[in-house]
């Protein structure tokens, strides 16, 4: 985990590289601010309910904003989006590490993790 914490220390040099392997790979979940940002941008019909919990709908399972392998909402993206890969755990930045993200590999090289 701390090695983790260390990389989310350096998240001023993470340069997302539109790869959309996140898109593809991930359920993408969705925040009440989230969904009411989509609607008053005129999106209906993104999203699926499970109880108290959203997630965006997928289509051939894939992200349904992802054309062409762009997100085609990248502007007002969900939150989970705009922090990908790093999250919070006890108030604690951290950075999950994926293999299928280039952009954290990059990250891990110029830091000089790996």
């Amino acid at each position: 985990f701390a090695h983790n914490v260390r990389i989310a220390r350096h998240r001023d040099k993470f340069e997302c590289q539109m790869c959309g392997n996140c898109c593809r790979l991930r359920i993408i979940s969705l925040t009440d601010d989230d969904i009411t940002r989509l609607s008053a941008n005129g999106y209906k019909d993104f999203y699926v309910k499970n109880k108290n919990e959203y997630w965006i709908k997928r289509v051939k399972g894939r992200c349904v904003f992802l054309k062409d392998d762009l997100c085609s909402i990248h502007e007002i993206r969900p939150e989970i989006c705009r922090n990908f890969p790093f999250f919070k755990m006890y108030g604690i930045t951290y950075c999950r590490r994926l293999s299928y993200c280039p952009a954290l590999e990059e990250l891990e090289k110029e830091i000089k993790i790996l």
